[in-house]
């Protein structure tokens, strides 16, 4: 919970707010008049923060770390989407931030088409990003829209979890956007002036140009701008990409102008596609869909080659197995996916004995299955031939 330890005057500039047009708020009072939440509601989110959010762990890209994520219970979420759509978004961020704006298209596809022109780029990461953004100067940026101290403080504790911006809270992206605001023209200032086009997606700041001698030059410059506004270069993910290197900007690669999703990601969705067949366990769709999605966003037409994957799949043997075929058209990824038809194989033939033979092993080795729950007969066993 933040403390202002500085005695300010409890002063709310109306004049300010109103020309944002900000809700004007005096006291928990006027803020739960303005939000619809009793003050006792209020009260208890601001000063017991940590206990209305659920954390839990994923796994970063390297295998190995995760990522703790501070995810806000109903309560706390439903205020702070009021404060992020109430105040937050009326306050414009920089121009050169790619990520978290609203009403803005696919802002990775567009950062990386701003870079597509040039010959060489430097791609920079900040380490630990929201939890570099300590609780003062959300604080600050409250007091700098004409709200007194008190709402202020109370704005803050709703925003923040134990000193700084949760991963995983409502309004910490856009909230990191606007703490961001110098840094950004900082930056755009330094090269502007050296003829390189510089955009920043969260918490990956990228810096292009033609020039491979200027951009290295810059290199250093850019690190004490960064150090100087309280945040700190992760090493590890610092590169310098040339065209003879894979380019990629924020996870699209970027190939003679051409944008393409990453390889890694198109071969997620095409495995996770083919175990929800084989294992009947449609269960993953939505987040199938949310990938093809994703990339059709980057690769125009990729959805259709999807569907074209899956018509092409279901004429492969999973057509002999009746509960298979029965899943796959009762769950069916896309209406245009045309249904399966179950084909049966003769009883007790070589062909049988394989095919099942061959489904269980394979779920057994993905792990879809646990050996000891089975036994290798067509009653009870799922495989497939490859």
């Amino acid at each position: 919970m933040y403390n202002s330890k500085v005695k300010e005057n409890n002063f709310t500039n109306i004049f300010i707010l109103e020309t944002l047009d900000l809700p004007v708020i005096y006291d928990l009072n006027s803020f739960s008049d303005r939000i619809g939440l009793s003050k006792r509601i209020l009260y208890l989110l601001s000063n017991n923060s940590k206990i209305y959010y659920s954390q839990f762990k994923i796994p970063k890209s390297n295998g190995i770390d995760y990522r703790v994520i501070d995810s806000p219970k109903y309560s706390m979420k439903l205020v702070q989407r009021w404060i992020l759509k109430e105040i937050l978004e009326k306050i414009p961020v920089s121009s050169v931030a790619m990520a978290f704006k609203p009403g803005v298209g696919n802002g990775a596809k567009h950062n990386a088409k701003i870079h597509s022109e040039k010959l060489f780029s430097l791609v920079l990461d900040i380490e630990n990003f929201f939890q570099s953004i300590p609780a003062g100067r959300i604080y600050y940026l409250f007091k700098s829209l004409g709200y007194n101290v008190t709402i202020s403080t109370i704005l803050t504790n709703l925003c923040t979890l134990e000193g700084s911006l949760p991963q995983g809270g409502v309004c910490s992206p856009y909230l990191s956007n606007l703490v961001c605001i110098k840094l950004d023209k900082r930056m755009s200032g330094l090269c502007s002036k050296r003829d390189i086009v510089y955009s920043r997606y969260a918490d990956d700041l990228t810096f292009s140009s033609d020039n491979k001698v200027v951009l290295k030059k810059v290199f250093y410059i850019i690190k004490e701008i960064i150090s100087d506004e309280g945040f700190l270069v992760n090493e590890k993910k610092t590169r310098f990409l040339s065209p003879s290197s894979h380019k990629a900007i924020t996870g699209i690669t970027v190939n003679n102008k051409e944008l393409k999703a990453n390889k890694s990601i198109k071969r997620k969705v095409r495995t996770m596609i083919h175990n929800s067949i084989v294992s009947c366990d449609h269960s993953q769709n939505d987040v199938i869909r949310g990938y093809v999605s994703y990339i059709n966003s980057i690769e125009e037409g990729y959805k259709d080659k999807i569907i074209d994957y899956i018509n092409r799949l279901k004429e492969k043997n999973y057509k002999h197995d009746k509960e298979l075929v029965k899943q796959f058209n009762l769950n069916k990824l896309y209406k245009e996916v045309k249904d399966m038809e179950y084909q049966e194989i003769p009883y007790g033939s070589e062909d049988e004995i394989d095919y099942f033979t061959n489904r269980y092993y394979y779920l057994l080795e993905r792990g879809l299955i646990e050996d000891e729950d089975l036994e290798i007969d067509q009653s009870n066993v799922l495989a497939t031939p490859f």
